[in-house]
C-alpha cells in the first residue's frame, strides 16, 4: 500500500481527468487501484485493497468498495459494504491471530506485553479476501452487504439491505437476507441479446434520439448502429491512483 496524499491540489487534477474524490487527506492506497473517467467516489472508502472501477459509475458516501472490481454505469447507494472479509468457520477458532497475526499489528502495539507472543503457533493459510466482481450497469440498493468472493452478474439489482454470500445471476433482481432471486428484469431471449451486445462497451450519453425505455428497440437500434460502424466503443485509459499521484508530485504540483 502506497500513502496517497488527496488534497485539494490533488483533488482537483484528478476531476480533471473525471475522477470524483474529493480532498480526502492521506490514504494508503493499493498500486493496482484503478479509477476509469468519468467516476464518483465522494465519501466512500475503497482504500482497503485492490479496487477498480468502470466508466460512469458511482460509489455514494459511507460505502465501502474492498478487493473488488466494479463494471461501468453502476449506481452503489449509502452504507453498502462490497468484499468484506470472511474468516475460517471450522477451525479452532475464528480470530484472524490464527492465520494473520499481523491483521491488527498486534505484534507492534502489544510487543512489550507479549514479547513471545506467537512463538510455537502453527498459522496456516486462509485467503482473507477473494476478489469480488460487480458487473455492469449494476444497482446496488442501501445498506447492501456483499461478502468477498461474489461475483454480481451485469444489470443485476440488489434490494437494499439485503445480505448477498452467493454469485447472482445477470439480470436478476435480488432481495432479502440471505439474498434470493425475486425476478429477472426482462425476457431470457432478451438478456441474451443484451449479452452480445455488451451496451455498457460504449458510452451512452451518444445513443441520440433512442428511446431507453424501449428496450428491444434500443437494443436493436443499437445493434444497428453496431453493425454499421455509427458508434465506436468509449475507450479511455484507467486511471492509476498510486502513478498518478507520483507523476503528480513529481511535477513539483503537491503541496
Amino acid at each position: 500500500m502506497q500513502p496517497v496524499a488527496f488534497d485539494p491540489a490533488f483533488a482537483r487534477h484528478l476531476e480533471a481527468l473525471g475522477l470524483a474524490i474529493g480532498p480526502v487527506g492521506v490514504k494508503h492506497v493499493h498500486p493496482e487501484t484503478e479509477l476509469e473517467g468519468p467516476v464518483s467516489i465522494y465519501g466512500a472508502d475503497i482504500w482497503r485493497d485492490r479496487v477498480s472501477i468502470g466508466a460512469f459509475s458511482y460509489v455514494c458516501p459511507g460505502s465501502i468498495v474492498a478487493g473488488a472490481t466494479v463494471g461501468r454505469y453502476c449506481s452503489i447507494a449509502e452504507g453498502v459494504q462490497i468484499g468484506m472479509t470472511g474468516h475460517p468457520t471450522d477451525w479452532l477458532t475464528t480470530s484472524p491471530l490464527s492465520y494473520a497475526p499481523d491483521f491488527l499489528n498486534f505484534e507492534r502495539h502489544f510487543a512489550t506485553w507479549l514479547p513471545e507472543w506467537r512463538r510455537g503457533l502453527a498459522l496456516h493459510d486462509f485467503e482473507m479476501r477473494p476478489h469480488t466482481n460487480i458487473g455492469n450497469d449494476v444497482w446496488i440498493g442501501a445498506s447492501v452487504y456483499i461478502k468477498d468472493g461474489v461475483t454480481i452478474g451485469d444489470g443485476a439489482i440488489i434490494g437494499a439491505h439485503s445480505v448477498v454470500t452467493k454469485d447472482v445471476p445477470a439480470y436478476a433482481i435480488v432481495v432479502g437476507n440471505p439474498a434470493r432471486v425475486l425476478r429477472y428484469r426482462f425476457p431470457d431471449a432478451l438478456i441474451e441479446r443484451l449479452a452480445a451486445l455488451r451496451w455498457w462497451d460504449y458510452a451512452i450519453l451518444d445513443f441520440e434520439g433512442w428511446d431507453v425505455r424501449d428496450v428491444p428497440g434500443a437494443v436493436s437500434a443499437l445493434e444497428d448502429a453496431v453493425a454499421a460502424g455509427a458508434v465506436a466503443p468509449y475507450a479511455p485509459q484507467p486511471v492509476n491512483l498510486v502513478d498518478e499521484w507520483t507523476c503528480f508530485r513529481e511535477a513539483g504540483q503537491a503541496a
